[in-house]
């Protein structure tokens, strides 16, 4: 089943502490990487910055959003996400699962169905 993956973030001092160079040479590595999985079958939906103004924001200045194909692609996905370097620069927290039909969740919510329950 189709998966959505989203990744949540903020800068490390790390990354700040890099000069705009190596800030630069590192984002065209990692840009290079997401062109390969949108040909591997991932949808890229949205890279964006969370906007101030967002009712109950959550804590992270930057979001990530893809549709992957499915939870082994995903793990592996997460795998090299880690093999890149990425957290040494970035905090972030993900949110994962799979794309379900929005009433089936609500409907479950209402069930009180938590993740691994099904």
């Amino acid at each position: 089943m189709q998966q959505i993956f989203i990744e949540l973030y903020n800068y490390r001092p790390a990354w700040v502490e890099r000069s705009e160079g190596e800030r630069t040479e590192f984002a065209r590595t990692i840009a290079e990487a997401v062109k390969g999985l949108k040909s591997a079958g991932v949808d890229v939906i949205a890279y964006g910055m969370n906007s101030p103004a967002t009712d109950r924001r959550a804590p992270y200045d930057f979001f990530c959003v893809y549709r992957v194909p499915n939870a082994g692609f995903r793990r592996e996905f997460e795998r090299q996400v880690v093999a890149s370097g990425w957290y040494d620069y970035f905090e972030q927290v993900n949110v994962s699962g799979d794309a379900e039909d929005f009433e089936a969740v609500l409907l479950g919510n209402a069930r009180m169905v938590l993740p691994g329950s099904s």
